[in-house]
């Protein structure tokens, strides 16, 4: 059974996630984003966009939709906004929930040596990255791994994962999960590895290759 939805987000994942939608058969009913390619992508296809920065509960909600997925997107929806979708607001975060919830969980977990990481699509909450699972996807993580190639992992996790979800949706066998929040740990926007990440060379050197890799994001501009 198709659906109706809108999506929220920016770079080539809410674009590869709405292309998805579209050959499933479910109806996109508008795009929001600062991200030229994004909304040319959606001016191309006839569908209605806006930017975050306009009003953004007045463009929601000139027509009734399903689901809003709010993907790669770093403003925070408030509570008018998350009240117009008819069934929920979806939520994309690149970490197995609830550890490192927050942001720059791939450079986080790679600081700490986690053997395993994953995404999650989470129903959006009060809290921050505390809302119910609906799906997540583990993957291994490398010794020579970097937040790049981790990053890159996280993608193609949240690519399959996601249209999983769409099916359980769709069909109706999509199935939250509360998530064990005495588990939950937290990296604020701002959080800053120790000491600026200035090195002892008395530190352990697995402890030095680990924050030079989890600091090395490849050949592409961090926001």
């Amino acid at each position: 059974m198709s659906f109706t939805c809108v999506l929220i987000g920016e770079g080539t994942l809410p674009l590869q996630c709405a292309q998805s939608l579209l050959l499933e058969g479910h109806r996109v009913h508008g795009i929001v984003s600062s991200d030229a390619s994004f909304l040319r992508w959606a001016q191309g296809k006839g569908i209605p966009h806006a930017e975050p920065t306009q009003d953004l509960a007045g463009f929601l909600s000139r027509q009734p939709f399903d689901y809003l997925f709010s993907i790669v997107n770093e403003h925070i929806l408030s509570h008018d906004v998350l009240r117009i979708p008819g069934t929920c607001s979806i939520y994309y975060h690149d970490s197995p929930l609830p550890r490192y919830a927050g942001t720059h969980a791939t450079s986080w977990a790679l600081m700490n040596r986690e053997k395993c990481h994953g995404v999650t699509w989470h129903v959006i909450s009060d809290r921050v990255d505390a809302g119910d699972i609906l799906k997540q996807r583990l993957v291994e993580v490398e010794d020579n791994e970097t937040a790049f190639t981790l990053n890159g992992k996280c993608y193609e996790a949240a690519i399959s994962s996601f249209a999983e979800l769409v099916e359980e949706l769709s069909c109706g066998r999509a199935v939250a999960k509360k998530q064990d929040l005495t588990e939950r740990t937290f990296h604020a926007r701002y959080r800053r590895p120790p000491a600026g990440c200035i090195f002892s060379w008395s530190r352990d050197a697995l402890d030095i290759s680990a924050c030079v890799r989890a600091l090395d994001f490849g050949p592409y501009q961090i926001r």
